[in-house]
């Protein structure tokens, strides 16, 4: 299996807190069944600004002590960057990157308030070549009292990644039945851990990914094959088609209230 989100480089940002940490995180992933990982730290402006180059840095040398601690979980390149008006000029400037040296980008999110421009950049960024894969879109707030919200960007072909506590619901109730709906709506192009630590978020995908497979296989199998092909460095299809929420006879009843 491959978790293509996780924050596991040491002393980086709000993810592992030292290089010993990192290794039990890689030895949980290993026992989980992972054998790859792409670790993106936060690129987010003011806080945390890990360039790409010095995230390789760090990569070869977590890279280096895992092997000789017999760990059998490769890491690869990424970052999870910060949605915002500079990213742009990053991604230009070389600072910022697609997820392992690819053109599929992870961004991210406020949790609460979606910038009003978000698609306007999007767009930017796909003239520059950028497919963007948005994380964890079911913890977001609006995205939970609204899932059609989400038709905009698949109207600009973006990719959703959901979180495997998501799924699993250490986040809540709320944000579970949210991943649920989106999965029902075949809205789901990968499943991580978005792993913070060795504990409440360690880097695991087996249990959320077989709860996966009973609600939705063809998702399932497409999950499992994005993220091989990410790993791959090779192209991945765009199924995604928009969200048609199926309306009660009284919110229709509502509308035409309102009209009148």
């Amino acid at each position: 299996m491959i978790d293509i989100h996780c924050h596991i480089l040491p002393c980086i940002d709000d993810g592992s807190k030292d290089i010993e940490m990192s290794l039990k995180m890689l030895k949980i992933a290993e026992e989980d069944g992972i054998n790859k990982i792409i670790a993106t730290p936060h690129f987010y402006r003011g806080y945390f600004e890990n360039d790409y180059k010095e995230v390789l840095k760090k990569i070869e040398e977590l890279n280096t002590v895992a092997k000789e601690k017999n760990i059998g979980v490769e890491i690869l390149p990424g970052q999870e960057i910060f949605l915002d008006n500079y990213t742009l000029q990053y991604y230009k400037d070389g600072i910022v990157k697609g997820l392992n040296d690819t053109n599929y980008m992870l961004i991210e999110f406020s949790p609460n308030t979606l910038p009003s421009n978000a698609i306007d950049i999007i767009y930017e960024l796909k003239l520059k070549g950028i497919k963007p894969i948005i994380a964890h879109p079911e913890r977001y707030s609006y995205v939970i009292d609204d899932i059609t919200l989400l038709n905009r960007f698949i109207e600009e072909k973006c990719f959703f990644q959901l979180s495997s506590g998501s799924i699993t619901g250490i986040f809540g109730k709320k944000i579970q039945k949210t991943s649920m709906q989106l999965i029902k709506h075949g809205i789901c192009d990968f499943v991580a851990s978005d792993a913070h630590s060795t504990r409440r978020r360690s880097p695991k995908i087996k249990e959320s990914l077989e709860i996966l497979k009973k609600e939705n296989k063809l998702v399932y199998d497409r999950v499992i094959n994005n993220a091989l092909a990410l790993a791959e460095k090779e192209e991945l299809p765009y199924i995604n088609k928009k969200i048609v929420e199926r309306k009660s006879i009284f919110s229709i009843f509502r509308r035409k209230a309102t009209i009148n």
